[in-house]
């Protein structure tokens, strides 16, 4: 899968007067991501879903890692020894999951830090611990020919 990018081209209903019609628009893409942690020592390490926060892509990293800092998990940049999107195997490449390993040397308690985190938004996807908590149920479908509200 393509890694996506910061606009989407998108179908989209523009309504002028009191007449919708179809047209191409570009919108900016908004996405989940999932911040996952790898701490311990070699043979000992675990993975800990920490949290799940909407995102432009683009920066991914560095959103992991800024968000890392100012929760207190690292306290400067060579705690992290890398970040990588999901290396799982098990799971298709979508490019919202980011795994960042740290240092053995970075105590990482997954317990204290259970949603505990501010994050939030209208949509109900900030401070979910993992996409797979993530469930949109639509409840009204559009018509495609004659939408409505």
């Amino acid at each position: 899968m393509k890694r996506p990018g910061p606009l989407t081209d998108a179908n989209v209903w523009k309504v002028r007067g009191n007449r919708p019609h179809a047209e191409e628009d570009r919108l900016a893409t908004e996405e989940p991501m999932e911040i996952r942690i790898e701490s311990g020592t070699r043979g000992h390490a675990e993975t800990t879903s920490l949290s799940v926060t909407m995102r432009t892509p683009g920066n991914d990293f560095e959103l992991a890692a800024g968000f890392l800092f100012t929760e207190s998990i690292v306290a400067r940049p060579r705690d992290i020894v890398r970040i990588e999107y999901c290396t799982d195997t098990a799971i298709a490449q979508e490019y919202n999951i980011v795994s960042v390993v740290l240092r053995p040397t970075v105590k990482f308690d997954a317990d204290r830090l259970s949603r505990h985190f501010y994050m939030t938004s209208s949509c109900g996807v900030c401070g979910k611990t993992a996409l797979e908590a993530v469930r949109v149920a639509v409840r009204h479908r559009v018509r495609r020919d004659r939408p409505s509200v």
